[in-house]
């Protein structure tokens, strides 16, 4: 079941206001149900369907709505109408589909807010019955306060917003992890990972941390697949900073420590001038990662851990084994459990299964700030071959609509006497009968 967060309140309260806020506070997309009823109604708002078919009417397709939008796989902010609580079903649904939050305020301070305006297309105000009004007012009140969590709602907007924030700061850390499009792929990632046995009794896992989203990502899936695994392990990330212009290394900090994550930053200095040195042009890629796997590795023996956990993915996998197969480099890829560190700790690849668009998708669920920045990026879409290999496979994806799994099953079953390995010429039958 999708998490949501849902605004509730009587009319004027400012749900709608908060509800966008908050939305791009969390990078979560808004919904408002009343602008939701309009788009499927043809352009018909709230009070003008209540006007000419009733309020009963108009909460059962209120409903309809609810629903749809609450059960989608994105985790949304939802304002919902006034009196949407107040409707049976609506409240046990919110409830169990996410957080409620009502937005309190007095009844006075709602028909100072209010013009005369803003209350012409809302029927249910009864504008000329005082005594009306604070009757419908008080009716909705012990719906409203079956809510999750009561805000302050005579406050700013931003107040009000970051009381919310404050209040249910723990649960919105963790909210998208409890979507079912994060739950899909940590499934895949456990299979994956039990069929490479990537994971034992006692591994204590350094897992390098670049500030992309693949790196990021793989952390969330860690950190929730270590409470489900029958044995420990420990994750410690670890970030390399090797001083490139514009990277943000204080925001993925911040990140991590709101995630309750023990960083472990190693800033290195002078490497724009030893990449000057060795001349290594417009992409410094092979330098710039070995140094970064050096640092890792001396990481590895300082914090006594014996596995190292990189995001790459299986979309970097079939890149890297075209890339070989061109630049002659052998049939190779980047294997999901290799040996590293000079045979001392093993490399690990958690995300080798999955594809790029999937994990991206995942991402999307987080608030991932933006950290990363290469100063080659721009060459290395020209002229780096990854990207041109990463093109020519989503040109052949036409012709081959499954050829990223058609690698995947490709890489994992090696015909060794049908290829050219003269370490193999006259063995008994290296393949099993496999032509």
């Amino acid at each position: 079941m999708p998490q949501n967060l849902y605004l509730i309140g009587f009319m004027g309260c400012g749900k709608s206001r908060i509800g966008k806020l908050l939305a791009r506070r969390l990078k979560r997309p808004f919904v408002d149900l009343d602008e939701q009823f309009a788009q499927t109604h043809d352009g018909v708002t709230a009070g003008e369907f209540i006007r000419l078919h009733g309020e009963e009417a108009f909460r059962k397709e209120e409903q309809k709505i609810l629903s749809q939008v609450s059960n989608n796989k994105v985790f949304n902010v939802i304002s919902t109408g006034g009196g949407a609580p107040t409707w049976p079903g609506n409240l046990e649904w919110m409830k169990n589909s996410g957080k409620v939050v009502f937005l309190d305020a007095p009844l006075e301070v709602i028909e100072q807010r209010l013009s005369a305006v803003e209350t012409a297309d809302r029927p249910l105000w009864s504008a000329q019955d005082a005594t009306a009004r604070r009757k419908r007012f008080e009716s909705r009140q012990p719906f409203y306060r079956q809510a999750d969590i009561a805000v302050d709602a005579t406050r700013s907007p931003a107040a009000v917003a970051t009381a919310i924030q404050r209040e249910l700061g723990k649960w919105l850390l963790a909210a998208p992890c409890r979507t079912s499009a994060f739950r899909k792929l940590l499934q895949q990632v456990a299979r994956d990972s039990a069929d490479f046995g990537l994971f034992a009794e006692g591994d204590r896992i350094l897992v390098g941390v670049s500030g992309g989203e693949d790196s990021l990502l793989l952390m969330h899936l860690l950190t929730v697949l270590q409470k489900r695994l029958p044995f420990p392990i420990e994750i410690i990330p670890a970030t390399i900073d090797l001083g490139f212009p514009g990277f943000r290394g204080d925001r993925l900090k911040d990140y991590c420590a709101t995630q309750g994550w023990e960083l472990k930053y190693l800033k290195v200095d002078g490497i724009q001038e030893l990449m000057q040195e060795k001349e290594t042009g417009y992409a410094p890629c092979a330098l710039c990662s070995r140094l970064r796997r050096g640092k890792l590795h001396g990481l590895l023996a300082e914090l006594h851990c014996n596995k190292l956990a990189l995001g790459q993915h299986l979309d970097d996998l079939c890149a890297s084994f075209l890339i070989a197969l061109f630049r002659g480099g052998g049939l190779k890829t980047m294997g999901p459990n290799v040996l590293a560190d000079g045979g001392k700790a093993r490399l690990i690849r958690p995300l080798w299964g999955c594809r790029k668009p999937e994990i991206h998708a995942v991402a999307q669920l987080f608030s991932f700030p933006k950290i990363r920045s290469c100063p080659y990026e721009k060459a290395l879409r020209e002229r780096g071959d990854r990207h041109y290999v990463g093109n020519l496979l989503m040109h052949l994806q036409e012709r081959f609509p499954d050829i990223y799994s058609a690698m995947r099953h490709s890489m994992g079953d090696l015909r060794l006497a049908h290829l050219l390995d003269r370490r193999f010429l006259g063995k008994d039958d290296p393949d099993e009968g496999k032509l």
